[in-house]
């Protein structure tokens, strides 16, 4: 995900949580270069470092071993391109809801996928996400 990418996301989901906040939990996995960036209040934040052309997930073990942890009712990836890396590691994960963005690989990884190829416009998507989470 590029910065303009991340910097709508982080508008689209600027009023996650707060309905409802103290029934929901939320991690949020985020690069590290957007860190500065990144102001939701709720939840909790992890830092990766990860590239788009990686396909491991830098410390993917350690994350994996703290995520495992949790139970998680869905999972999200909002990368709007398919990341190998990024849906390998998702799919390590339980949960009964993977949300992810249409592409040729999506089947093998999401349950639940959205396409923006119609109107070409990220924020539609990010506040289906929203939305999804919200029930």
């Amino acid at each position: 995900m590029d910065e303009p990418t991340f910097r709508v996301a982080c508008y689209a989901f600027r009023d996650l949580g707060k309905d409802n906040v103290h029934k929901k939990q939320f991690i949020f996995i985020v690069k590290e270069q957007f860190k500065d960036l990144f102001h939701l209040r709720i939840g909790n934040s992890m830092y990766i470092n990860h590239s788009d052309n990686d396909t491991i997930v830098a410390g993917e073990k350690l994350l994996l071993q703290s995520l495992k942890q949790n139970k998680f009712d869905i999972i999200v990836d909002l990368n709007p391109t398919f990341q190998l890396a990024i849906s390998r590691f998702i799919s390590l994960l339980n949960s009964e809801m993977k949300v992810g963005f249409v592409s040729d690989f999506s089947d093998r990884f999401y349950n639940i996928q959205l396409d923006i190829s119609k109107s070409g416009i990220m924020e539609k998507g990010f506040k289906q996400i929203n939305w999804i989470l919200a029930q």
